[in-house]
């Protein structure tokens, strides 16, 4: 069974000095030509002030066993904490994809080889479908926002299926999954997830030319 690690990376600004920082590590795996992706761990750390810190950390977890040579990153490079974690990054020898996660839906390229642009509603229905499709799991239930992830991305997908029913009587809505770039639970996620449909099982291989946009879930094997 073929299998990979994507970790995506999103933040805000917090109340106090510094932002509000969830990271979200997924495991994709193949068995035969199913593809499926489950929850390995997310963390929410308040109030970080370093990117450096927060890139040494990162640094740390995806060396450990069983992420190191598997591992591939996506950062939300929308506000200057996420680029000058994405520079911390580099700097330490990590190729993260630089993403710019939007209001509304597309994908396209960006100006450079890693850089992509994300409607940050597509991002949040890949998750929908996924979990709809039953190739989405959190197994990681025992802290509180695993368990939060899980309970946004269940009401994600029943948004989902209401719209798929008598949309003209539901309304507008209702006419698909909801985006909050606040629920940096759900970003980071969707974030890591996507950048999962998007690449094989190679770690070191780039992003298509033409990034998927919509519901293509199934990625390169």
């Amino acid at each position: 069974m073929a299998h990979a690690f994507f970790l995506g990376v999103d933040a805000v600004p917090s109340d106090d000095e510094g932002h509000d920082v969830t990271y979200a590590l997924f495991e994709k795996s193949s068995d035969g030509d199913e593809l499926s992706y489950r929850l390995d761990q997310i963390r929410r750390h308040s109030t970080v002030t370093s990117a450096d810190e927060l890139a040494n950390h990162l640094q740390g977890l995806v060396a450990d066993q069983p992420y190191i040579g598997r591992t591939s990153l996506i950062i939300n490079r929308k506000i200057a904490f996420g680029r000058a974690l994405l520079d911390a990054l580099d700097d330490r020898g990590l190729d993260a994809v630089a993403a710019t996660l939007s209001d509304g839906t597309g994908v396209t390229a960006g100006d450079d080889e890693i850089g992509v642009h994300i409607g940050g509603i597509d991002a949040v229905r890949t998750l929908a479908d996924l979990y709809r499709e039953r190739r989405l799991s959190f197994p990681s239930h025992t802290t509180e926002e695993a368990s939060h992830l899980a309970r946004d991305v269940q009401a994600l997908a029943e948004q989902l299926d209401e719209a798929d029913g008598d949309i003209e009587a539901l309304g507008e809505s209702t006419s698909g999954p909801s985006f909050d770039p606040e629920a940096t639970h759900v970003t980071s996620a969707a974030l890591a997830v996507w950048l999962g449909s998007e690449r094989s099982f190679d770690p070191s291989q780039h992003l298509k030319e033409s990034p998927q946009t919509g519901s293509s879930l199934g990625g390169a094997g």
